[in-house]
Order: C-alpha cells, then sequence, then structure tokens
C-alpha cells in the first residue's frame, strides 16, 4: 500500500512540476511587483486579498497570489512588459492597476498602499461574474469560505466541514480530521467552552465567516491535539452603526432553528449581541447482530428497529470592544448556552444461545439523554509599540459547564417488563486559561515571538445506577456501581518561535514546553492517582516561492493528545442494559510525530494544490471491546502500540465555463495500526481514499445552484472496519432586494446512499451495525441583513491568530 502512495504521490508531484516547467519563464531577465492592501475606511491590512497580474494585451492571467496577514504580496519570476494588475476581496470594490511596466532595469516594482473601498450589498444592476474556490490554502492551514457552502448553510459548522479535505463526518455527526478525532476547535482564536464535537455541532454556519484548518501548526499553538486544529471565525460587521443578521430556517421531521445578530459600531466602541437556536433530529433504522463467547458457550443477541438521534442547541454571546487608542485595544465577551443531545430507539430482539437454540423475543425502548447549561468570559488586551507589528497581547478566560447524562432502558414481552435499567452521571467541570505573548520584530522580514500560558481544569463526575425490580415494580439503586470522581489537570507552558525570509526561502522555527500535574481521585474510598510529567514540542515551518505563483512547503511539528477525565475514571459504568464502561487511570497521553509538505501552483485560471503527508503516533489510545458477562459487552480504553499514516490530499479549482466553479479534493493514505491487545500482538493496515467535489452554477446574476458529492473509502480501527459510503447534497440559492434577502433550498442524501456501517470482532465478541438515516434531508433557509453586515473587519489585533489552542 506504501508503494501506491508514492507512486501516486510521485506522479501528480512530477505532472505538476513538468506542466509548470513548460510555463516557466526561460529569460533570466525576471522581474518582481510588491505593495500592500489596505481597507480604504479604516486604513487596516486585508488579509487574502486575491491579486492578480494580467496580460495588457488580451488580459489573461499571468500569476496571482493572496496578501499576508499585514496585506503584504509579492508576485516573482515575471517577464519586463507592460500589465494590468486587479485587487480583490469579499465585500469591496475590485481595485484595478493599469500600465503596470516592468523594466529590466527595474528588477522590483513597490506599487505601495493599495486601499479597497468597501461596496454596499443592496447595490442595483450588479452582475456576478463568478464564484472564487471555496477552499483556498495559505502557508499553514486552509482557509474554508462557509458563504460559499451553500448545501450546508441552514446546518452547522460540522455540516460545513462534510465537504472540505482532510475532514470526514460519521453517523453522529462527530468530525474527524485526517481519520483522527483528537483535534482541538478554536472559536475566533480562542479555546471553546465546550469539547469538540459539541462546539462544531453548535455553532450555526449563517453566523461563520470562515474556518481555518491548521494541520501542522507551529510551537505558539497549545501542542493538544494530536491531528491539528480546527478555528471558526465569526462575522463581524465592518461598517460604523447599527447593523445585523437574521437567519430562520426550517424543514421536514420538525428541524428548524435561527440565528439573529446585531452589532453596533463606533470609531471608539463596539457592542455585539447575538442569539441562536437549533434543532435537528435526525430518524433512522438500525440494524444490530452481536455474539458473545463466555465459558465456552456462545449467545446471540440480533436487534432492528428505529432510532432517532439529534440535537437542540441554544446560546446567547455578547461582547464589547474598546479602541483607547491605535494602539490599545480591550475586547471582552461571554457566552451562555444549552445543549441536549438524544438518542432514542425502539428495537426488536431475538436471543439465543448455543447450549439452548430456543429463541427468546422482546422488545427494548432507551432513552438516552446529554445535556447540560454552559457559560464562558474572556477578556483580551492587545498594546501595539508602533506600527511594524511590535506587540503584547494578554488573555484572560473563565468557563464551566453542567455536564448531565441519563439513561433509561426497559425491555417488555408483551406488555410486561421484565427488565431494565436507569443510568445518571452529573459532571460539573471549570477551566481557567490565560495567556501572556509578545512579538518583537528585528527586521522588515525577521521576528521572534515568545509567550507563557497557565491553564486549570476542574471536573467532577458522580455516577448512578439502577436496575428495575419486577418485585416491587420500581428502580432499585446500585451501590456498588456507583461512584464519585474528582479529576483535576494543571498545565504550565512556554514557547518561542523565530521566523525570517530571505528573498523567495521563509523559515521559521519554534520550541514549546509543558509541564502537566493530574489527579484523579476516587471521593467514596480516597484513592488517587496522579501524573507529573515534562513533554518538549519542537516545530519547524519552511517555504519557497518559484516564478508564477508556484511555493513549495514543507513543515514539522510533534503534538499530544491527553486522555480525558472520563478515560480515566477506573470503575464500570453502565450505558444501558447492554453495555459498561470502564477507564484506565494510568493511561498515557499520545504523542505524534507529523511532516507534511505542500505544493501550490496555477495553470492560467487552474488552481492546483498538493499536500503530503506523514504522521507517527506514539501510546496510540483506542477504545476497545470484550465481553463483560453474557450479553454485555464491555467498553474501555488502552495504550496499544502505535499507528502509521502516510499520505496525500489535493485540490484542483478552476471555471470550466464562466457561470461553473469547479471544485475537486482528493484523500489517499495507508493507515497501519500495531501494537497489543489483551497480551497478543496484532497488527491491521488499510489503503483509504475520499474524494469530494462541488460544482457552483450561477444561473443568473441572482441565482446559484450547488452541487456536492463525496465519497469515502472503508477504514480499519484496532478491532473493525467501517463500511465506505457516498452521499449527495444539492443546495439552489435566490437573492432578492439587492442580496440584502436570500432564501436558500437544500436537499440532502439526495440519491437515499449516505448509511454507516461498522463491524468489530476479537477473540471473544463479533458485531455487526448498521444504520440508514433519513433521505433526503430537506432544509428551507431564510437570511436577511441590514446596513451591510460583513465579515470580521481587522482593524484590531484580536483575530484567529492571537491565543493559543485550548485542550480539549
Amino acid at each position: 500500500m506504501v508503494i501506491k502512495i508514492l507512486i501516486l504521490t510521485t506522479f501528480l508531484f512530477v505532472l505538476s512540476t513538468l506542466i509548470y516547467s513548460q510555463q516557466k519563464n526561460e529569460n533570466n531577465d525576471e522581474c518582481s511587483i510588491t505593495g500592500k492592501v489596505f481597507d480604504e475606511n479604516t486604513k487596516v491590512p486585508i488579509e487574502y486579498s486575491n491579486v492578480m497580474l494580467l496580460y495588457k494585451s488580451n488580459n489573461k492571467l499571468v500569476t496571482g497570489t493572496v496578501t499576508d496577514k499585514r496585506g503584504e504580496f509579492s508576485l516573482k519570476g515575471i517577464k519586463p512588459g507592460n500589465y494590468d494588475l486587479s485587487v480583490q476581496f469579499i465585500g469591496y470594490a475590485t481595485k484595478k492597476i493599469k500600465n503596470v511596466l516592468l523594466l529590466k532595469s527595474e528588477t522590483n516594482l513597490d506599487l505601495g498602499k493599495i486601499y479597497l473601498k468597501p461596496t454596499a450589498i443592496n447595490m442595483k444592476n450588479v452582475v456576478v461574474e463568478g464564484k472564487r474556490s471555496p477552499i483556498t490554502y495559505d502557508l499553514d492551514k486552509k482557509l474554508i469560505d462557509v458563504s460559499q457552502m451553500q448545501t450546508a448553510m441552514s446546518g452547522t459548522a460540522a455540516d460545513v466541514l462534510e465537504n472540505v479535505p482532510s475532514v470526514s463526518v460519521d453517523i453522529d455527526g462527530n468530525v474527524s480530521l485526517r481519520g483522527s478525532t483528537n483535534f482541538q476547535v478554536l472559536i475566533n482564536g480562542q479555546p471553546s467552552v465546550m469539547d469538540a464535537q459539541d462546539a462544531l455541532q453548535q455553532i450555526p454556519a449563517s453566523s461563520i465567516k470562515t474556518i481555518e484548518l491548521v494541520t501542522n501548526p507551529s510551537a505558539k499553538y497549545d501542542a493538544s491535539g494530536t491531528a491539528g486544529i480546527i478555528n471558526i471565525i465569526l462575522k463581524k460587521n465592518a461598517n460604523l452603526g447599527l447593523s445585523g443578521l437574521v437567519d430562520i430556517m426550517g424543514g421536514l421531521n420538525n428541524k428548524y432553528g435561527g440565528n439573529v445578530n446585531f452589532q453596533y459600531k463606533t470609531p471608539f466602541i463596539s457592542y455585539n449581541l447575538e442569539l441562536d437556536f437549533n434543532r435537528r433530529f435526525f430518524p433512522g433504522t438500525r440494524t444490530e447482530n452481536k455474539q458473545f463467547v463466555l465459558s465456552g458457550n456462545t449467545s446471540y443477541l440480533n436487534s432492528n428497529g428505529d432510532m432517532t438521534w439529534g440535537r437542540t442547541l441554544s446560546g446567547i454571546r455578547g461582547g464589547l470592544d474598546f479602541n483607547f487608542s491605535d494602539n490599545d485595544n480591550l475586547s471582552i465577551g461571554g457566552r451562555y448556552g444549552a445543549r441536549s443531545f438524544l438518542r432514542n430507539s425502539t428495537l426488536n430482539y431475538d436471543q439465543w444461545y448455543s447450549n439452548a437454540p430456543q429463541n427468546f423475543y422482546y422488545l427494548d425502548n432507551t432513552n438516552h439523554n446529554h445535556s447540560g447549561t454552559f457559560y464562558d468570559f474572556n477578556a483580551n488586551y492587545l498594546h501595539k509599540f508602533g506600527d511594524d507589528g511590535n506587540q503584547l497581547t494578554a488573555n484572560l478566560s473563565f468557563r464551566h459547564r453542567n455536564n448531565n447524562e441519563a439513561s433509561t432502558s426497559y425491555s417488555k414481552v408483551s406488555t410486561n417488563q421484565i427488565n431494565g435499567t436507569k443510568t445518571t452521571e452529573l459532571g460539573p467541570g471549570s477551566e481557567l486559561r490565560g495567556n501572556l505573548d509578545y512579538v518583537l520584530p528585528i527586521s522588515k522580514n525577521e521576528k521572534f515571538s515568545a509567550g507563557t500560558e497557565y491553564f486549570s481544569r476542574l471536573r467532577q463526575d458522580i455516577n448512578q445506577l439502577f436496575l428495575f425490580d419486577s418485585t416491587n415494580n420500581n428502580y432499585v439503586f446500585q451501590q456498588p456501581f456507583s461512584h464519585n470522581n474528582n479529576f483535576n489537570r494543571t498545565r504550565f507552558a512556554a514557547y518561542s518561535v523565530f521566523s525570517n525570509k530571505w528573498d523567495s526561502l521563509g523559515v521559521q522555527i519554534g520550541a514549546r514546553t509543558e509541564y502537566t500535574y493530574q489527579l484523579v481521585k476516587l471521593a467514596e474510598t480516597g484513592e488517587q492517582f496522579s501524573l507529573s510529567r515534562w513533554d518538549f514540542f519542537p516545530s519547524i515551518h519552511t517555504s519557497y516561492s518559484f516564478a508564477g505563483g508556484t511555493q513549495i512547503m514543507a513543515g514539522y511539528s510533534r503534538r499530544i493528545e491527553r486522555p480525558d477525565g472520563g478515560d480515566l475514571e477506573p470503575f464500570y459504568t453502565w450505558f444501558d442494559a447492554n453495555d459498561v464502561r470502564i477507564g484506565d487511570p494510568n493511561l498515557q497521553p499520545e504523542l505524534i510525530d507529523s511532516y507534511e509538505i505542500g505544493y501550490q501552483t496555477f495553470f492560467g485560471k487552474v488552481s492546483f494544490s498538493n499536500d503530503f503527508y506523514y504522521r507517527f503516533t506514539h501510546n496510540k489510545m483506542e477504545h476497545i471491546n470484550s465481553v463483560y458477562t453474557n450479553n454485555v459487552t464491555l467498553h474501555s480504553i488502552a495504550n496499544v502500540g502505535t499507528d502509521h499514516s502516510l499520505g496525500a490530499e489535493f485540490m484542483v479549482s478552476f471555471n470550466p465555463v464562466k457561470i461553473w466553479q469547479f471544485n475537486l479534493t482528493g484523500d489517499v493514505y495507508d493507515y497501519k495500526i500495531q501494537g497489543a491487545l489483551f497480551n497478543q500482538s496484532f497488527a491491521r493496515e488499510s489503503f483509504d481514499w475520499s474524494i469530494k467535489s462541488s460544482s457552483q452554477f450561477n444561473i443568473t446574476s441572482s441565482t446559484d445552484l450547488q452541487l456536492n458529492t463525496r465519497y469515502h473509502s472503508p477504514s480499519v480501527t484496532a478491532q473493525g472496519k467501517w463500511n465506505g459510503y457516498f452521499t449527495t447534497d444539492l443546495a439552489v440559492k435566490q437573492n432578492l432586494m439587492g442580496k440584502q434577502l436570500s432564501l436558500t433550498l437544500q436537499v440532502r442524501n439526495l440519491l437515499h446512499t449516505g448509511g454507516w456501517e461498522f463491524y468489530s470482532q476479537g477473540t471473544d465478541f463479533y458485531n455487526y451495525f448498521h444504520f440508514i438515516r433519513e433521505s433526503p434531508q430537506v432544509m428551507l433557509d431564510l437570511k436577511y441583513n441590514f446596513n451591510n453586515y460583513k465579515e470580521k473587519d481587522k482593524s484590531n489585533g484580536n483575530n484567529q491568530d492571537n491565543g493559543n489552542p485550548g485542550e480539549g
């Protein structure tokens, strides 16, 4: 399988290089163009502006690039001649600079400051000439423009991520990044109060500006999350005065929700307030077949029936931004919300034993509710020591959440209840975090950064079990299976990063150290399990720019994934009558070495990107199954060994015709996991691949149609295998009132091909699971904005690069 990866990636790289070399300027008399792009009103840099150099004679594209965090751009390897330059960014009028004359005697032309003028949304006679790609690449991250993801507009951040490279989403909406669920989620560069999966399920897509995928973070960032970082950048208005956005959505099977966001902005202070509610439930059918081997006897437990799962999420968020001066900014904000995850099933069971083959039939009802409230408060202060990027940032945040989990199951034969289980788990927890970050520019291209971080988490888990007693027809408390557990983790960190650029070569080197103290304590026995350790995390990133906009990037980083509190609980916790869980207080954290090489280029109007990566994980943590007793599965977690991922990702973006924007992304990788389970060596390997396509059609100046498809191949785990799946989504968007009002009709899983199928087995068990969700899923989204509600401006330093990723 490794040979397949090497052949494919080598072919893509050689093909790209050959095409590039055919277009490369053979004349050594090459010139470059530099400049800076700013907002005309606020005079602040505009990041990710599209800069395109065009031939004067035929207006065809010569080369292009995007601006960096300082609004700067550089175009290299250009023949002397007369050109036109076009600068574009969403929400701004296009700036065209004509007669850009390059002479042989002048190797570099500096265009200085270029100002873009904000445009009002409710303009008349607007003609849409095309859409930019919804996914673009930066040096160390992928950028997803959520406004281009029409098929997911009424959904959440998790729905948006279904259609982007590097990401897959399972039956429960759980997101994995390059096959791993161990990643960090940030909101505007700050850690989320919720865990990673809850955060991605809660945030409405309509309130998101962009999503950043950072698969190989530098030493500046919190090292937690072996797969990397997902950063959610929320929208903010750039205009003065009152502005807002109202988004209402509804669909079949009681799916509905909404999002209201108001902001008031003055030159010195800004206020924002957001309310959101989202209810999304998915009915479906479920089939499960289980076998248990115990003392030489095999028991069989088959079930099928209906299952409904979904979430209800709501919250309020507000904040204040104070611009005391051009060099001082204070931002404070908070959020309060509630979440409820439900999973209800009504299943028909068929049970028998190998030594007693008579079938026993019964009906089981299970209701599982995972809910709670949360709130957080954060404050960020930025002081600039000048206009050269010399600045100090301080951040303080506090978060608290209540985690209430309850499950009730009961079995009936005819109308008589024969057994039942009730479980409850209360898990209040809080986090305190403080960051101090300093940036020192040494020269125009040379920079030094350093910072410190303090993190503390406290969590309590109170577990209780009740079993049905048929003699008195009620549920009886079970003391031996009820526990009170306290968890505490404290961490100190310090980092430094140095970066420099020499002409076309850029280098960034970083180092981070973290000290972790961890304590698990059982309240009823006083038993304690502690951990104290130092970890070191180096990183290095390099880039080299060629002529014509081509760029090669390479990076290495070391990351860590620490077990969650629930994974460390050394006692049995019941889910339902057939499933019980136990943790391991001696579980060691995962450590991962991540290597990555990226390649970006342009072939005319075609954009091509290719990433090659290798990840090696030590102390691989894996959820494993075994037999607890007859017809009961024991779920546990262990350090099983190591895993390896060698793969490649690619993306092609182009306009086949004027009204059609097409994007194709793919991911192929060889995955291998090896180690020991229950004192027996094992090794499993699979060749995984996925492909996703997105077509955006501009039917008229006010009507868009989008069609997305995706396929994911089968994939292995330590004990099992996920089968492949294919889905198709369709959306139609109609703009009204000069784009102030829009209607979007979404149809997901259009062809009824989406389903999840999984099987696992060990020496004493076998399990097969298949779930088919409702199809198609139909939603209608209505959105209204006023006073040019736009994406977040960059008028202060409180952007996505401030603050370090949090710990999940």
